[in-house]
C-alpha cells in the first residue's frame, strides 16, 4: 500500500468520523467507518495490515470519543484477525462474501460492545441494545460496505506485484 494513500485516507477517515458523520447522523446511531475500514483491510491485504490499522483505528476511536482505553480496540484487533482468515480463504471479486462477512462483523461487534459493557458493571439488557444499535448499524454498513471496499481496494499500488518496481513506472 502506498504510505500517502494510506496517510490521505487515515485523514480522511478521521475527518468523517469526528466531524461529518455526527453532523449528518442523529448521534446516537451512525455508521462506523473506522470500522468499516479495519474490517476491508483486513479482508483485502491480510493479517498484518488489519491488525496494525485495527490497533491505530481502535486508539484514535477510543481517543477521539473519550471511552476508556479498549472498548474498540479489543473487537477491532479480534475482528481483524478473524476478517484476514476469510480474506485468505475467500477469492478477491467475491463482493457476497465481503457484504457477508461485514455485516457478521457488525453484529459480532455489537455483541462484543454489550459483554464489554456487562463486564465492567454496567446494567445491559441485551435485547434493547441489540434492537437499538444492531439494526440502523447493520443498515447503514450495508449501504457503505461496496462504496468502502472499492475506496480500499485503490490503496493498493498498481506496480506492486513485480519484485522490481523500477522498471514497471507507467
Amino acid at each position: 500500500m502506498s504510505i500517502k494513500r494510506c496517510l490521505l485516507f487515515a485523514v480522511v477517515l478521521f475527518f468523517l468520523q469526528s466531524t461529518l458523520i455526527p453532523f449528518l447522523f442523529d448521534g446516537v446511531t451512525q455508521p462506523n467507518v473506522f470500522f468499516l475500514a479495519v474490517i476491508l483491510i483486513a479482508l483485502q491485504y491480510g493479517r498484518k495490515a488489519g491488525i496494525v490499522t485495527a490497533v491505530v483505528a481502535g486508539f484514535v476511536q477510543d481517543v477521539v470519543l473519550s471511552n476508556f482505553f479498549g472498548l474498540h480496540l479489543i473487537p477491532y484487533v479480534i475482528l481483524a484477525a478473524i476478517s484476514s482468515y476469510i480474506g485468505r480463504a475467500g477469492d478477491k471479486e467475491q463482493r457476497i462474501l465481503t457484504v457477508v462477512t461485514v455485516l457478521g462483523a457488525t453484529e459480532v461487534s455489537l455483541l462484543l460492545y454489550c459483554l464489554m459493557a456487562f463486564v465492567s458493571g454496567q446494567y445491559v439488557q441485551p435485547a434493547a441494545y441489540m434492537a437499538e444499535f444492531a439494526m440502523p448499524m447493520t443498515v447503514y454498513h450495508l449501504v457503505l460496505v461496496l462504496p468502502a471496499e472499492y475506496v480500499v481496494g485503490k490503496l493498493r499500488r498498481q506496480d506492486s506485484y513485480y519484485g522490481y518496481r523500477r522498471y514497471y513506472r507507467p
